[in-house]
């Protein structure tokens, strides 16, 4: 029963993390890039995405709290924003350099980390989970997932090798189909709340 909510949970995050979509840029931007550099822009990444989802875990109920919007409503709104982010995962939508210019690197880092690890969807889940499984639960399985995206990313080169790009492209937008669904029953469940308190 743990093993079951622990897996719905994990792979909630890592669908809504979607590693892929942060390999297409990664690959795009570090071209120049030694392999310690590019090591190290991965960790700065992963901790900036984790500081921010920690930040969130602890401060995100209380904000809530204080402009008095409850859970059943953050969900409507949660999954109907995870709905736009999956129907933009699924046409493609990702950033990219302008015009071919350099972008800064601590600037490229940054926006690994934020938003595309660790981007609204995520914040918008983990209030979302805190409410159903409490905090440990969504702790645990949201570091797990964040460990699995940084473990892809490493291994970004050898995985654009035997999938190529247009296979890294396919994984994305699958990735965008299943978050689709996870906003689908985001926004039931708010539903079902809503109206059953209505009641």
């Amino acid at each position: 029963m743990v093993f079951e909510e622990f897996s719905q949970v994990f792979f909630s995050f890592l669908v809504i993390m979607n590693p892929f979509t942060s390999m297409v840029y990664l690959l795009g931007i570090s071209g120049g890039f030694t392999q310690r550099e590019k090591r190290d822009a991965i960790s700065q990444a992963t901790v900036i995405a984790g500081a921010t989802l920690l930040v969130f875990l602890a401060f995100g109920p209380f904000v809530l709290r204080l402009l008095g919007v409850s859970i059943s409503s953050f969900q409507v709104a949660g999954g109907l924003i995870l709905m736009v982010i999956s129907i933009r995962f699924m046409i493609g939508a990702r950033s990219e350099r302008r015009n071919g210019e350099a972008v800064d690197r601590d600037a490229s880092i940054m926006i690994i980390g934020v938003p595309l690890i660790t981007g609204p969807g995520v914040l918008t889940t983990t209030i979302m989970m805190i409410s159903a499984h409490g905090y440990a639960m969504t702790f645990i399985a949201s570091m797990a997932a964040l460990f699995v995206v940084w473990v892809i990313l490493n291994f970004s080169d050898s995985i654009s090798k035997i999938i190529g790009h247009t296979g890294i492209e396919i994984s994305a937008r699958i990735m965008g189909l299943m978050l689709a669904a996870i906003a689908v029953e985001f926004i039931k469940l708010g539903l079902i709340s809503i109206i059953q308190a209505g009641i």
